[in-house]
């Protein structure tokens, strides 16, 4: 598979993730009023999970993309390790994104929580790369 054809199926993933993003926010009731930036209390389950599935399917996407993108121009080795890197740095900074905001909805980011969780990230990835 030529490496333009992985890009346009990265591309076309990232966009189903962000259309149906868009979906979930504008199809599901808000909860709160027009102009008021507060943490909804009283959302339903449902439209939080598919609110939480959408985020991370659009934020994967566009870091995967992104990262081979980023790759493909600057660096001229061998596709395929591109790729794999990429959907590892895509999984974990959508993981630590998604965590961040999980501990939001819990209350519980704070400026050392969300050290932690990044410090955790990079341990991982340090980790990965060290295999190599």
């Amino acid at each position: 598979m030529k490496p333009r054809s992985y890009l346009l199926i990265i591309i076309s993933f990232a966009i189903v993730g962000i259309v149906s993003l868009y979906l979930v926010i504008t199809k599901f009731e808000p909860c709160t009023d027009p102009g008021q930036l507060t943490l909804c209390k009283s959302v339903s389950g449902s439209a939080l999970a598919l609110f939480a599935l959408s985020l991370f399917l659009a934020l994967l996407g566009s870091f995967i993309g992104l990262g081979f993108a980023m790759r493909m121009i600057f660096s001229k080795e061998v596709y395929s390790e591109h790729l794999s890197i990429s959907v590892r740095q895509g999984l974990l900074l959508t993981f630590c994104i998604m965590g961040a905001l999980g501990l939001l909805l819990l209350s519980a980011l704070t400026w050392w929580s969300g050290l932690l969780l990044l410090s955790l990230i990079i341990i991982v990835e340090l980790y990965f790369s060290s295999r190599n």
